[in-house]
């Protein structure tokens, strides 16, 4: 990009008078109608922005921004639109946008909205703190750590907390107030250059308490899911390289899913509109979001996950009560608790430290997953040791025959052996 003949043209609240749209005042709607009709007007214009009454023109070269600068005014000639020229600014370097300050740099902060928050006193209540926050998550995008710089302050708002503003409150407050008048300057996203997405999990950092019951390599797939659902714009229609520090993330994500836990199952349905490699990169070297996972903050995500987990529970040919007893069975049966400890705080990287009891299970140790108390194997509930001679001898008053038995158990049940 030519920095030195990027130029910006705007029309701050350009309309004196619009006789494309007359609406009266008062109607609630009247806002987003107005800002619908406006991006109708100027959509087909290339290097052409608007928001409500706020258009921006941009260009690279001069004679390209003169170019859609020109076809800005036919078209407001086209439709009736009378700009204010005390309002409007013409091949500026930089502009004020949607209280951002754009030049061909990049972004940065309105350096009104610094200066407020810069004069800002010290809160002295809980709604003064969430006023506070409220004004500094307007320019969380520039401050490096954000959760980590304003956790004490965020504290106060929980109901636990008596607010009582303290000296680590203050430095807090200053330290924000340090970085933001810093004038930090994000660069403009560049469609040419490879995008990479480095995840890390933890078990609190996503989601309540529902995910923090996931296995480990479910935590992981989530935390890849989540970071690409949540920079969709950017990781949509593209291939992304995707870096984690679990390593056998690259060897499910490539297998089907058929061959996947439920839970798993729609995650790995959910990345399949991605266009993505995953890599194994070492913890140590996976520096940011380690430190993030470390240091995490809580994010309600939608539990379409678990509840069709759940539903898949209820859709077995298991009754309520049967799944209440291997529930109950599974909690008391020492290897299967040594099994569920390793699915969720994840299995040692070698198979020689793995503890003999759970030994069986390392082959298909990415299949495993835990659901209310009870471990699956795909879609197999695996049934504890204690109820294997009751399951058997309930098969056996069937009178199935005996390849028709072990049909069924092969489809449903995984018996633990004793």
């Amino acid at each position: 990009m030519d920095k030195e003949n990027q130029l910006f043209t705007a029309f701050n609240s350009p309309f004196g008078r619009c006789c494309f749209l007359r609406m009266p005042f008062g109607i609630k709607s009247a806002q987003k109608v107005f800002q619908k009709r406006v991006s109708q007007l100027f959509e087909n214009l290339k290097g052409v922005e608007t928001d409500i009454d706020d258009i921006l023109v941009w260009g690279t070269t001069r004679k390209e921004h003169d170019d859609r600068l020109r076809s800005v005014l036919y078209r407001c000639q086209e439709v009736g639109i009378t700009l204010n020229a005390e309002k409007c600014k013409f091949r500026v370097k930089e502009v004020t946008y949607i209280g951002h300050i754009l030049s061909a740099d990049g972004v940065r902060p309105d350096q009104e909205k610094i200066r407020a928050i810069k004069e800002m006193p010290a809160p002295t209540d809980k709604k003064g703190v969430q006023r506070l926050l409220g004004t500094i998550n307007y320019l969380a995008k520039f401050v490096p750590n954000m959760s980590t710089v304003t956790e004490p302050i965020r504290k106060l708002l929980k109901e636990e907390h008596e607010f009582i503003w303290t000296h680590e409150q203050q430095q807090a407050f200053e330290k924000l107030k340090d970085i933001i008048t810093k004038n930090a300057v994000l660069s403009f996203y560049d469609v040419s250059k490879p995008v990479t997405v480095s995840c890390d999990a933890s078990q609190c950092g996503l989601g309540e308490y529902a995910e923090s019951r996931y296995a480990n390599i479910e935590r992981e797939s989530l935390g890849v899911l989540f970071g690409l659902e949540s920079f969709n714009d950017y990781t949509y229609g593209k291939h992304i390289h995707v870096e984690s520090d679990h390593k056998p993330l690259e060897m499910v994500v490539r297998k089907s899913l058929g061959c996947a836990p439920p839970r798993l199952q729609r995650m790995l349905f959910r990345l399949q509109k991605y266009d993505f490699s995953l890599k194994y990169i070492p913890g140590k070297d996976l520096i940011v979001p380690d430190m993030l996972s470390r240091a995490p903050i809580k994010i309600n995500t939608n539990n379409e996950v678990e509840n069709d987990i759940e539903c898949f529970l209820r859709n077995t040919s298991m009754s309520d009560r049967n799944l209440e007893q291997i529930t109950e069975e599974t909690s008391k049966d020492d290897t299967l608790q040594t099994l569920t400890r390793l699915i969720i705080d994840g299995w040692p990287n070698e198979k020689n430290e793995v503890p003999n009891e759970v030994f069986e299970y390392w082959n298909f140790r990415d299949e495993l997953s835990t659901v209310n108390g009870i471990i699956l194997k795909g879609e197999k509930i695996i049934i504890p040791a204690s109820m294997r001679k009751d399951m058997l001898n309930k098969l056996h008053k069937g009178h199935f025959g005996i390849e028709k038995k072990k049909r069924k158990l092969a489809r449903e049940y995984l018996l633990a052996r004793n």
